[in-house]
């Protein structure tokens, strides 16, 4: 089988390699099929050559060149074969060499006693690989993507571990690159390990539900195709396939059941320039009735990692609820597969048409260098990445009309540290959309213009650790404390939105509803309810909260807030 996948390989880097390239290619394979001659897969079956054949093979489809190839052939050999650095360093050069040394794994040591540790200092490893050379990322999630594809053959429990692992790290690593066909790839075989039996039930569904409404979904298809076509000649629309994880994601977020979520139509839309993409959209509203608020222009306003499209939910007149996605080619491609489609598709660097993406990803690599030099150990470093990495986007404007990206739930000081660390080192106060607010409050969802108060003699304040959001805000206050040896002595080392424990005692008239009004304040708040007891006769009842707040400011917000509420007649914080 390594024979002819290695034959596969080779007709295919012949396609668009040099022959000089396409001898390096050859010659790592070699190299490889020797280093592991002998070696077989879990199964005991396969040989271990197949595997960096198929990563190489993966990054090939993608016209990868050479060196990355080479380097995707020889992954493994540093870490489970004699070879060695200066072995790579020798045959194929410098940048190989540093490519399969930024994938390669650490062991346990004195120092990382356990596998844990080792994961983490790993992936710092391979972060730091990636600020030099973006490749190092491309090379590991094309190897993960394989081993996922193959955890058949082991045992449950060590299924489970490595999809928990792929869905807590790469899936997001791949967000981040904005190699979206992979990371929908590596979000279903996440989920299928983890939750094998759920997820063949809900496919099951999933199939019966598409099937049963082929006919209706083709009519409304065929409708807007036709119509497209008839305004914009060069467009192309397609249906979106449906991925059981999103579903399943979407369904938990919007607190909606699988059959709901299963009944929206997802349609793409692809058209030649940027000018067209809103004329298609000026078609689609023109035949269907857009849905309140539910229109996105991530054209003029890209997410952070620099996806670009037009979005629009509908009802059609059948009562059918649909959702497109309008982009232009280019950026269809470079949604899917970020960076990389520069190499698939070489008329995008030539007509800088990548250029906006290389930028958040060169914005990105800087903060990934900021968090690894603030960071004093990989936990911290793991930490940081985690919270960066699974942001969910919300935007805000600077006075001067400057977009800010920042996680949902993210505070107006998280806001400040996104506009200049210097400004959040000196910030006091915030004014969104003219009003002024605490620093602690969020920043709202609705585009506000947020402007950042700021005194020269103001400083950091410990306090600040525990209600930041954003792993940027909370690896600058850190340090600075750090720096001005004032975190130890402040007890507030730990990690982003650490919660402080405390009890309240309610006193509220026995009315309909009054428990809902209750529990929708303390939402708006960002406060964790950790239990809850009734007690009382009569028409006055005591409510006996236990809740996770960021301090004490934010207990006395909580309270005062409650107090405002009609037929809440006391509120009082219970004493240990």
């Amino acid at each position: 089988m390594s024979v002819f996948r290695s034959n596969d390989l080779m007709r295919l880097v012949e396609r668009y390699m040099t022959p000089e390239d396409i001898r390096k290619v050859y010659e790592a394979f070699l190299l490889a099929a020797e280093a592991h001659d002998g070696v077989f897969r879990a199964d005991k079956v396969t040989p271990y050559i197949t595997h960096p054949l198929e990563v190489a093979h993966s990054l090939a489809l993608l016209h990868l060149d050479a060196d990355t190839i080479a380097a995707a052939l020889m992954h493994d050999v540093i870490e489970d074969t004699d070879y060695t650095k200066a072995d790579i360093t020798a045959q194929f050069g410098e940048t190989v060499a540093e490519l399969v040394e930024g994938v390669t794994k650490l062991h346990l040591s004195d120092e990382l006693c356990s596998k844990e540790a080792v994961t983490k200092a790993s992936f710092r490893k391979m972060m730091q690989a990636m600020t030099k050379d973006f490749r190092v990322v491309l090379i590991k999630l094309s190897d993960r993507l394989h081993n996922m594809s193959t955890l058949g053959n082991m045992p449950p429990h060590k299924r489970r571990r490595i999809a928990h692992e792929t869905s807590t790290t790469y899936v997001a690593l791949a967000r981040r690159m904005g190699m979206n066909d992979i990371r929908r790839q590596l979000q279903w075989l996440s989920f299928k390990n983890l939750y094998s039996w759920r997820s063949e039930i809900l496919q099951r569904s999933l199939d019966h539900y598409i099937t049963a409404n082929e006919e209706k979904h083709r009519q409304i298809f065929d409708s807007v195709s036709d119509a497209l076509l008839a305004s914009i000649p060069t467009s192309n629309t397609s249906p979106w396939e449906k991925n059981l994880f999103r579903v399943y994601e979407q369904c938990r977020r919007k607190k909606v059941r699988f059959r709901q979520q299963c009944d929206l139509l997802e349609i793409s839309v692809q058209v030649g320039e940027i000018a067209e993409c809103y004329q298609a959209l000026g078609v689609i509203h023109s035949m269907f009735r857009p849905r309140m608020g539910m229109v996105k222009d991530f054209i003029a306003s890209p997410r952070a990692y620099g996806f670009q499209a037009l979005q629009t939910t509908v009802t059609a007149p059948s009562g059918q609820v649909v959702s497109f996605q309008i982009q232009t080619r280019d950026m269809f491609q470079m949604a899917q597969h970020g960076l990389v489609a520069q190499w698939r598709y070489p008329d995008m660097r030539s007509m800088h048409k990548q250029e906006y993406t290389q930028a958040v990803f060169d914005d990105w690599v800087k903060q990934v260098k900021d968090f690894d030099s603030h960071a004093q150990n990989p936990d911290e470093f793991y930490a940081d990445m985690q919270a960066d990495m699974f942001q969910t986007e919300i935007y805000a404007y600077t006075p001067q009309g400057d977009v800010k990206e920042l996680p949902r739930g993210a505070t107006l000081l998280d806001f400040a540290y996104a506009v200049h660390t210097e400004v959040g080192h000196h910030c006091i106060g915030a004014k969104v959309d003219g009003q002024e607010l605490p620093l602690r409050s969020r920043v709202p969802n609705n585009m506000a213009t947020i402007e950042i108060l700021t005194d020269k003699n103001a400083h950091p304040q410990a306090v600040w650790l525990n209600f930041v959001k954003t792993s940027r805000a909370y690896a600058y206050i850190r340090s600075w404390l750090r720096q001005h040896d004032l975190l130890q002595d402040s007890g507030a080392e730990g990690s982003i939105g650490q919660k402080l424990s405390v009890g309240i005692m309610i006193d509220v008239r026995d009315v309909k509803g009054m428990l809902r009004q209750i529990t929708k304040c303390m939402d708006g708040l960002d406060v964790n309810i950790v239990d809850l007891k009734i007690s009382g006769e009569g028409r006055i009842k005591q409510d006996t909260f236990t809740l996770q707040v960021d301090d004490t400011g934010h207990l006395q917000e909580v309270m005062r807030q409650l107090k405002h509420i009609p037929n809440v007649l006391n509120v009082s914080k219970l004493t240990k």
